[in-house]
């Protein structure tokens, strides 16, 4: 019984974690990508699927920033800044949790 509680407690702080990750990205893209970008957040996380979002942040987000490459010079110096890697976890949470292939939309449009 004791570790049938330790299993649901971990399973369950898990969840809430990835949840945390996803409102702090769709945070992180609302004030400092937009505004770089141009597009709300949900525009931005249904440009790909989810398996194209993950293959995007690989080897420190070489593909996102590839992709996204040109698209402002704001853009480009912040993708080569320490904050880009900082966020860039929570930024990927937030793509794939609201990617094309997924069934939800962000709520607030942002």
């Amino acid at each position: 019984m004791k570790k049938l509680g330790i299993l649901f407690f971990l399973t369950m702080s898990l969840l809430f974690a990835s949840s945390n990750e996803v409102k702090r990205g769709q945070t992180y893209y609302q004030y400092i990508l937009k505004p770089m970008l141009g597009y709300n957040g949900a525009v931005f996380a249904k440009k790909h699927t989810k398996k194209e979002w993950q293959e995007l942040f690989l080897n420190e987000a070489a593909g996102f920033k590839k992709e996204f490459q040109g698209v402002s010079d704001t853009l480009d110096a912040f993708m080569n800044q320490k904050k880009f890697y900082d966020i860039r976890n929570d930024l990927k949470a937030f793509v794939i949790y609201y990617a094309k292939d997924a069934s939800v939309t962000p709520s607030c449009q942002e």
